[in-house]
């Protein structure tokens, strides 16, 4: 089972690091290092004020996410709430490409109901857009886990 753990953490270190090449590569704010080179040796096309300074592909429109993909968020966080150990990510991928996230139980208690409730950070990823959301999930007696709040 330990083999489990270190294939998991090798995973999340892969995604992180890829996220980091991916957002140092592709963020529009790079400085380069010969920056104070001369005004010569600037472009001097006649249409060099009409270029984006972006790379095109940074401008490329995916399509809308859609009810599968919210399907395929809810199941992976049902997942991750079930499978995974306070504290231990679950780091799940779409077929399409165009969804992926990371589901990490951070702790687990009895509600005043006495029902397993776990509190969890979700950070999902669209394109280049990544938001994350943290709440409490409750298992309700059909062994699903529900949302609170």
């Amino acid at each position: 089972m330990r083999h489990v753990l270190a294939l998991e953490t090798l995973v999340l270190a892969a995604a992180t690091a890829v996220m980091l090449v991916a957002f140092v590569f592709l963020s529009g704010n790079a400085t380069l290092a010969d920056e104070a080179a001369s005004e010569e040796t600037r472009c001097t096309c006649p249409d060099a004020a009409r270029k984006s300074t972006r790379p095109k592909f940074a401008d490329f429109n995916r399509p809308p996410l859609d009810e599968s993909d919210e399907i395929a968020a809810l199941e992976s966080i049902q997942v991750g709430l079930s499978r995974m150990d306070d504290g231990s990510p679950f780091v799940w991928k779409r077929s399409n490409g165009r969804l992926s996230g990371i589901v990490r139980p951070t702790s687990s208690f009895r509600n005043t109901a006495g029902a397993l409730c776990r509190h969890v950070v979700v950070l999902l990823t669209t394109g280049f857009k990544t938001r994350t959301a943290e709440g409490v999930a409750c298992r309700s007696a059909n062994r699903r886990w529900v949302l609170e709040g």
